[in-house]
Parts: structure tokens; C-alpha cells; sequence
């Protein structure tokens, strides 16, 4: 049986996050050891975390670029001595036991592509005329292929989904030389979101380098098909965007309301040391989130559409 390790990475901004994906790992039956490697955590942080079993705590290292938690992927990967490793960000939950899915594509990197409508709207800006909505635009494979340097054809069409993937160690360098092209094409100084808009070819940072390599790297490991959601009972649910959940409810993570709070009230059961929980990740105040959510997404679409309307204006 192959030996698995599930890998995630957090600072003080996603304590809350993590706390909610270790709950979501144990309360469904993941019993598989887990890895964290942090960044600014005091010692209520770390002791909140290091209760939950099977869970280790990795400080990351002074040398690491510290404005994105994203940069300490490859970190995290590198801390696993087993035969599969598993990633996942500290804003998702799972449903159900997920440890089987690991290894059900075979070895090799079990990652989400994208399906055309989702590259059709993530580069709807960087199309030239004629262009086929769906397909990467050639001008962002153009970046890619003179920043890889190694293959002329890509051998992928579309984008991963980096928030979560498995790979057999067998393929850990390839993770090395993602770490390495990360380091090469995006700045230090770049923004400390999860988008970068103010860069052509990888304003999704650390995903975008991954397809980059994917597409024209020699050697890439070989795509499994992902099966982290294709049952709902059974998945990794991911909340993607801001605000999160620990934050304050968006519409479209509404439906997994019930499972954050349970979670909540299950850790509370087995006796756990819990954060100061807010308002809004409490069961009784279930409606009176869902009418907040509306109300902030009314606002929102107002403050785009003033904005889109005064960039107009000044062109």
C-alpha cells in the first residue's frame, strides 16, 4: 500500500482556514499525517493547530519569499518522506474521506485543468482579435514558451487549478524546477493576493508558472484525471476569492454553510481549543448571513459598475 502525506501552508491571515481543513480531514475520517508549514504564527496559533492529531508544524524559512503563502508550496511538498504527497490550500474543506482518491488516477500529477468556459473568462483580456475564446491566447503561450525555454509545442491546451493536487514523489523534481521558474518570472515585490493583474502572461502566479511548465517543460510528469469533485459527499471544496468564510459569507459558498458549522460544533464535542468564533460562524445566524451575502454582492456589483463607468469616462 503507498504511504501518503497530505501537505498545506499558512500564516496568521489563514489560521482560521487551516483550523477549518484540519476539522473537515478528522471529522471525516482522513486519518493520514498532515504538514503545515508556517509563517508568523504565535503560540496560541500553533498550539490551536497542534492540537488536532497527526498534525505537524514546519516553521517556513527565513529565506523564503513571505508575501504570498502560496510561495511555500513546494516547501510543504518537500517536507513528505512518503510515496504520495498531497496539496491543499488552507481555504478548503473536504466532504468526505478523501484518502482513496489520492492514488486512484496512478502515479504521475492528479491536477484539475480548467475547462474552456473558465479560460475563456480568466483570459477574456488577453485575446487578440480572432482569437477562439476557451484556447490559451497565443500571446500568453508566446511568454510561456521563451520563459520555459525548452519545448516549441505545448503539450496542453489549457490552465490547472492549483489549489489541489497529488504527486508521486517520483516526480518531485519537476515540483523543484516549478519552485525554480516561480523564483525566475515572478517578481519578490509582487502583489500579495493570489492575482496579479498587472502581469500578462502570470497574473495567477504560482498556477500559471505550473501550466507554463506543464506546457513547455521536457520531462513534465504525466496528467491524472482529477477525482477531488466528482462526488459532492466526497470532494475538496475550495473558497476561492474573497472574502472567506471566516471572514464573512459570499452567496456562491452559502450552500456549504451547515458543513462549516458543523465542524465547528464537532470540535467543540471532542473538546478542542477553539478561536473566538464570530457572528457569522454560528448555526443560528444562518439567514441573517445569507442576507448579508446579498447585500454585499449588491454592493459590490455597484462599485464595479461606478468604477468601469468612470474608467470609460477618462478614455
Amino acid at each position: 500500500m503507498s504511504s501518503k502525506t497530505i501537505v498545506t501552508a499558512c500564516d496568521h491571515n489563514f489560521v482560521w482556514g487551516t483550523y477549518l481543513l484540519l476539522l473537515s480531514l478528522r471529522r471525516h475520517g482522513v486519518e493520514l499525517p498532515v504538514h503545515v508549514v508556517t509563517h508568523n504564527l504565535g503560540e496560541v496559533d500553533c498550539a490551536l493547530l497542534h492540537q488536532i492529531g497527526g498534525v505537524t508544524l514546519f516553521a517556513a524559512s527565513d529565506e523564503a519569499n513571505h508575501r504570498n503563502i502560496v510561495y511555500q508550496k513546494t516547501a510543504a511538498i518537500l517536507t513528505a518522506k512518503t510515496d504520495w504527497i498531497m496539496w491543499i490550500d488552507s481555504d478548503c474543506i473536504v466532504t468526505g474521506d478523501i484518502t482513496p482518491l489520492i492514488t486512484s488516477a496512478g502515479e504521475g500529477l492528479q491536477i484539475r485543468m480548467r475547462p474552456e468556459g473558465e479560460i475563456a473568462y480568466l483570459f477574456k483580456r488577453r485575446y487578440t482579435h480572432g482569437e477562439r475564446p476557451g484556447a490559451l491566447p497565443s500571446s500568453v503561450l508566446d511568454v510561456w514558451r521563451k520563459d520555459v525555454g525548452e519545448r516549441l509545442t505545448p503539450a496542453i491546451n489549457t490552465s490547472c487549478n492549483a489549489h489541489c493536487f497529488a504527486i508521486h514523489r517520483k516526480h518531485l523534481d519537476f515540483i523543484r524546477r516549478w519552485d525554480a521558474q516561480i523564483r525566475k518570472v515572478i517578481s519578490d515585490e509582487a502583489v500579495i493576493g493570489v492575482v496579479n493583474d498587472r502581469s500578462f502572461a502570470y497574473f495567477l502566479l504560482d498556477e500559471a508558472v505550473m501550466s507554463s511548465m506543464l506546457a513547455f517543460a521536457e520531462g513534465p510528469p504525466p496528467i491524472r484525471r482529477y477525482a477531488m469533485e466528482d462526488d459532492p459527499a466526497c470532494a475538496v471544496i475550495h473558497f476561492g476569492g474573497r472574502p472567506k468564510p471566516w471572514q464573512r459569507w459570499l452567496l456562491r459558498n452559502m450552500e456549504y454553510f451547515d458543513k462549516v458549522t458543523e465542524l465547528l460544533e464537532w470540535a467543540e464535542g471532542q473538546g478542542w481549543m477553539q478561536p473566538a468564533t464570530p457572528w457569522f460562524l454560528k448555526r443560528k445566524n444562518k439567514s441573517i448571513c445569507r442576507i448579508h451575502a446579498l447585500f454585499f454582492e449588491a454592493e459590490r456589483l455597484i462599485r464595479r459598475t461606478v468604477y468601469g463607468l468612470k474608467r470609460k469616462s477618462y478614455c
